[in-house]
């Protein structure tokens, strides 16, 4: 069955939403997804410092399957042996989805997670660690931030879905003004039209809610 999706465009509307779907005794885990670029973090610490101790906010990014070296090694190594690199290049398959299945089951279960191997985003390696702890009473939030989220049996494990609709020439754009390297740059752009937006196109209607991001939430 499809599910019924609404449309918002301030983030009041969104905030008031999000409150709506808390419930005294658990956590309510609702997912943030949407191009690279689209605005999801922003959104998500913009949530947060407007309901502090309530909304929580969980970095999908936090959890490689691989450091930064292991992926281009492999990459290269592919690409060495004459055999195509999409597979290692598809950044669907750089989430490690078991161990974020299992800090969301913490989450709900204990109300807390820890993770040992969290991605290091100054060096690239797996050797930060990462958890969070939600308030012992009381509703509370968990937003989970991560670009990939509507597939299953992924989806299965958020209890609502918002995706980021920020168009993707914006989202593009803002990739070549924020990287300091424009090869690079230009190669996540290239990743992102080959695998991102097939993605988007098959499972948008995964989402529950869709924030336009008028407000040019970046």
């Amino acid at each position: 069955m499809q599910r019924a999706q609404g449309r918002i465009s301030t983030v009041d509307a969104l905030r008031a939403w999000i409150e709506a779907k808390s419930a005294p005794g658990r956590a309510a885990i609702i997912g943030v997804c949407g191009y690279p670029g689209a605005g999801k973090t922003t959104l998500c610490r913009t949530l947060t410092a407007a309901s502090a101790n309530r909304v929580f906010h969980f970095e999908g990014d936090r959890f490689s399957s691989l450091s930064l070296c292991e992926r281009e090694a492999q990459i290269a190594g592919a690409l060495h042996a004459g055999l195509p690199a999409d597979a290692a290049e598809n950044p669907l398959d750089w989430y490690d989805w078991e161990a974020i299945k299992a800090a969301l089951s913490g989450i709900r279960s204990r109300g807390r997670f820890t993770f040992p191997h969290g991605w290091n985003r100054t060096t690239g390696e797996l050797d930060e660690p990462y958890g969070i702890t939600l308030p012992a009473h009381g509703p509370a939030v968990l937003l989970c931030d991560c670009i990939y989220l509507l597939h299953q049996p992924v989806r299965k494990w958020l209890d609502a879905l918002i995706l980021v609709d920020t168009p993707l020439e914006v989202t593009l754009e803002r990739g070549r003004a924020r990287s300091k390297d424009p090869a690079r740059a230009a190669y996540m752009e290239r990743l992102t039209r080959i695998h991102a937006v097939p993605y988007f196109t098959a499972h948008q209607a995964a989402a529950d809610m869709i924030f336009t991001n008028d407000e040019d939430i970046a």
